[in-house]
């Protein structure tokens, strides 16, 4: 009975893709119960922990995630006595891995709890996992019971059973084990590095410009990494827009591992991967690593306008976070008035709060060396005057006039006078944008250095997120240097190529045309097999049945290639060893061969 009440818990929020579950996290029930048979606590999990951590809660055990659990209990001495009798109700079985530094394992929990007796409805799915957070609790003393109704427990977690087993959820969970950072899947385009201006001008679809050559008889070797299309489908009606926007567990209701049943993502301007991954990245690029041909300030906040529109169609555990220069916060829109200021035409209030959904972080790139930047800059400052008030002093002294001397030697006080309020200023204003995001909800955290590999290893260490896609918000060799770095495992790559030869051709296209964007293959080898080619993009009204588009009269099409990417190891000189050998004693023997030799 209490873990049919587990089960009705898990289900009463929609699900497992419920608007504001845990997805892609499984979803679990949980029920505190006293030895007489009361409800002490009940909890689900959702976006923002887990369900036992909201039935403790609800019971009066006050839980802090610290480096360890902090739990406290009230005063109340029959409480205390209802807790150390109590038998806690799971619907699936609790993990024993720690969420990085931000929370320890819920078997932790549990233990520190005092709870004696624990029964489960299910074990893990993960085979990694699966029976760990159970031997853990039953080695510390807690009388564990599995498989209470357990079809139907497992019935809650069907899609995330699927799902976690998949290839690309295996090997992100290996590459997390191994590594300490989550398997980075990077979103872009492949463009002509020859004709970049192109990208802009069709409207970050195809990025080719189709007067010249094609690709499927030009050289190899005039291609880069851009950032990928803002928006793939066309959408011109208000019915398209609502569709866009509806319920999360409406909107992903598709498969990801059958490339052919991709109709289910009409209208979609994303990629399956995206609703299976723990964070989404978007890069505030700073000055003039931005497009090409344009670097004003709200072509730099495209990635920031994306996270604010199309990603609020993420599912809510997917957490949306924002890399940019501690330097460029005061840029950065914060209000609506500041969003029409740019004319951005996003409700950028809205995606700071992030209600309903993990909160939105900012990860600041050089933010220990903001302040440092800051004084430096005053510090030149100042020197430049004082120089200049030296020279006057010196001047002054050699003729005499003591007047002059004493102006100088003022104008030397106010120059330092000056750096040091620029310095509080230039503090302040740092430390003004930071408490208005805090205001919002938002998480500020700062970066141990910049590039995207520094990333990695903070979001696996801070959040241990076993899987990232990043939004690539630069251009050319900043992409691939990244890969070479070790931060991106698998590449999503959106080009165009010639429509005419089959899937197998335009497969072979596309991975030669990724294959030159990201360098020679004595350095990073790209592999793609057949399934990995999705085919069915409709970038404009005119295209065919096929989404196939003509130009020039040759009919080109959109495509997208997920491809593995490996960085090959440079040849290591082998060590020779040169060890002592016996000479071999020359002793012959003259032998008649046998008859049949």
């Amino acid at each position: 009975e209490m873990m049919r009440q587990a089960i009705f818990m898990a289900q009463s929020g929609g699900g497992e893709r419920g608007t504001h579950g845990p997805y892609p996290r499984p979803i679990c029930g949980a029920v505190l119960v006293a030895k007489d048979g009361r409800i002490l606590g009940k909890g689900r999990s959702n976006y923002a922990g887990h369900a036992v951590e909201f039935a403790y809660k609800e019971a009066g055990i006050q839980a802090t995630p610290l480096r360890e659990w902090c739990v406290a209990w009230p005063s109340d001495s029959k409480f205390r006595k209802d807790i150390s009798e109590s038998t806690l109700y799971v619907t699936l079985e609790p993990t024993a891995e720690r969420q990085g530094e931000e929370k320890p394992s819920i078997t932790q929990l549990i233990e520190m709890s005092g709870v004696p007796r624990l029964v489960i409805g299910c074990q893990d799915p993960c085979p990694e996992y699966a029976t760990k957070g159970a031997g853990s609790l039953h080695a510390v003393g807690v009388s564990v019971t599995m498989g209470i109704l357990q079809e139907e427990c497992q019935d809650l977690i069907k899609g995330y059973t699927e799902f976690c087993n998949t290839k690309f959820q295996r090997m992100a969970r290996q590459h997390m084990k191994r590594f300490g950072r989550p398997l980075g899947h990077l979103h872009c385009s492949v463009i002509d590095s020859t004709d970049a201006e192109a990208f802009v001008r069709n409207g970050n679809s195809f990025g080719k410009n189709f007067g010249g050559q094609h690709l499927s008889y030009r050289d190899f070797g005039t291609y880069e990494i851009a950032p990928p299309p803002e928006s793939i489908w066309a959408a011109d009606t208000d019915d398209e827009a609502d569709e866009f926007s509806s319920e999360v567990d409406d909107y992903f209701n598709m498969e990801f591992e059958d490339e052919d049943s991709q109709a289910s993502l009409v209208k979609n301007p994303m990629m399956p991967w995206y609703e299976q991954v723990d964070a989404c990245v978007a890069t505030f690029p700073k000055p003039g690593n931005g497009p090409v041909d344009d670097p004003s300030l709200a072509a730099r906040l495209k990635g920031l306008k994306w996270l604010a529109t199309q990603g609020k169609s993420l599912p809510a555990g997917v957490e949306r976070i924002l890399v940019m220069d501690a330097t460029d916060l005061k840029d950065l829109p914060i209000t609506n008035g500041d969003s029409e200021k740019l004319g951005l035409g996003v409700n950028i209030e809205e995606f700071w709060k992030g209600e309903g959904r993990k909160p939105t972080r900012v990860l600041l790139r050089h933010g220990d060396n903001a302040r440092a930047i800051a004084v430096a800059k005053a510090a030149a400052k100042a020197a430049a005057a004082a120089a200049e008030a030296s020279e006057k002093a010196k001047a002054a002294i050699e003729s005499g006039d003591a007047e002059l001397a004493a102006e100088a030697a003022l104008e030397c006080q106010m120059a330092a006078m000056a750096s040091n309020d620029f310095i509080q200023k230039e503090i302040e204003k740092t430390q003004d944008f930071k408490q208005r995001l805090l205001k919002f909800g938002v998480r500020v955290e700062v970066l141990k250095g910049s590039d995207p590999i520094d990333v990695m290893n903070h979001l696996g260490k801070r959040s241990g997120y076993n899987s990232v896609v990043w939004r690539a918000g630069c251009w050319g060799s900043r992409g691939v240097d990244s890969i070479l770095k070790g931060a991106f495992q698998r590449v999503s790559a959106h080009l165009a190529v010639d429509a005419v030869g089959g899937k197998f051709w335009q497969l072979m296209l596309a991975e030669r045309a990724l294959q030159s964007a990201c360098g020679p293959e004595r350095q990073i080898k790209v592999f793609a097999e057949q399934d990995d080619i999705n085919l069915e993009y409709c970038d404009r009204e005119d295209a065919d049945k096929d989404c196939n588009l003509l130009f020039d009269g040759r009919p080109v099409r959109h495509v997208r290639l997920d491809a593995r990417v490996a960085v090959i190891d440079e040849i290591k000189r082998k060590d020779k060893i040169i060890s002592k050998t016996v000479p071999m004693k020359k002793k012959f023997h003259q032998e008649e061969a046998p008859w049949f030799l």
